[in-house]
């Protein structure tokens, strides 16, 4: 049966498209394996290989001019962090978020794996195109809406996607991702403080809460309400 491919990668920027096939051909890569907190690339670092990860996470940032860091995406296992095509100037920093087992491939070695197996390039193009699905959409919302509606609209498209309705009565949903504030506030370039604001109004309004492990939504109706409100404003 031919495989059907989700467009639900890119809501979070650590779901991209897996490639799996790739497992298959770690013989010819470098496998290594690193604590949290490790740093895998420094800032400014060339190293011509993309860094596929077979177990836990990564942490991509940007290094700024003025010595701050951006965080742009996690890699998941069986995704990666390109430091293939290095652009020059470009000072990408990745880091081991927890004990993570990668496999570095250069390029001959992923051409070889290429012309053996096409279903792997085409798994390595899909997850570079859910990449390239997740910025563009964080672009739009940067330029569109202003920051508290970055966020609610989050919350909403990840309840429309992954939300799982555990009272059919009250239609109370469940959203199963661990996803902190801090992640929110990175995803969405929203201050910190802004997020823990909006949360404890949510949970005032009894829209919706957040607990360590998932996002209860009470509301989503009113959710949406409140997103074409704010809109307007």
């Amino acid at each position: 049966m031919e495989r059907v491919i989700s467009n639900h990668y890119s809501i979070l920027p650590g779901n991209f498209y897996p490639i799996l096939k790739l497992c298959n051909y770690t013989h010819l890569g470098v496998i290594r394996n690193y604590r949290k907190g490790d740093t895998i690339v420094l800032p400014g670092e060339i190293i011509n290989k993309v860094v596929f990860v077979l177990s836990g996470k990564l942490g991509i940032s940007f290094m700024n001019d003025d010595g701050r860091q951006k965080f742009m995406f996690y890699a998941d296992p069986f995704t990666f962090a390109d430091r293939l095509f290095a652009i020059e100037e470009c000072f990408v920093h990745v880091v081991s978020e927890e004990r993570s087992t990668v496999c570095f491939f250069d390029k001959e070695q992923l051409l070889s794996i290429f012309q053996q197996d096409k279903e792997v390039l085409i798994e390595f193009i899909t997850c570079y195109a859910s990449k390239c699905t997740y910025f563009m959409r964080e672009s739009k919302e940067m330029a569109i809406y202003k920051p508290s509606v970055r966020v609610l609209r989050l919350l909403y498209e990840l309840c429309r996607q992954k939300g799982k309705e555990v009272d059919q009565v009250d239609h109370v949903y469940e959203i199963d991702e661990r996803v902190s504030q801090k992640a929110i506030s990175e995803i969405t370039g929203v201050h910190f403080v802004t997020i823990c604001k909006l949360f404890r109004y949510l949970k005032k309004e009894n829209i919706l809460k957040k607990n360590s492990g998932k996002i209860i939504i009470y509301d989503l109706p009113r959710l949406q309400n409140l997103i074409e409100e704010w809109m307007k404003t």
